[in-house]
């Protein structure tokens, strides 16, 4: 299976695992310069932009490496413009970042909160 079809299996497993959590969809994939958000959700007053990794090798240790502070600076001006173009939906909501590993068993780690302070 080549990284692409991985990465959309993933991103389906995260996008299932929030919706059972009681996050609502928003979008996905949504692309702007310079980057790509894999999903954006609400769960109550937040607004959630999610970061999905899926590899089938690697350790949670070292796919939380995969999301390093030049990734996060992307993830957030990428959020920056989505916010720009649907200021209505995002009126009164708190803005949060996290991310969701997935292994190659389908094992799923969610990290709420994972810029923290940014």
């Amino acid at each position: 299976m080549n990284t692409f079809k991985k990465g959309k299996i993933g991103e389906e497993s995260a996008e299932k695992y929030l919706i059972e959590k009681g996050y609502t969809l928003v979008a996905r994939n949504f692309k702007a310069h310079p980057g790509e958000i894999d999903l954006i959700m609400t769960s109550g007053c937040d607004l959630v932009f999610v970061g999905v990794k899926a590899w089938k090798n690697l350790p949670v240790m070292e796919l939380e490496r995969s999301i390093d502070m030049r990734k996060q600076q992307r993830i957030m001006a990428v959020s920056q413009v989505f916010m720009l173009k649907n200021q209505q939906l995002c009126r009164g909501k708190t803005i949060r970042y996290d991310v969701i590993f997935v292994d190659g068993g389908g094992k799923i780690t969610h990290i709420k909160d994972a810029f923290g302070d940014y």
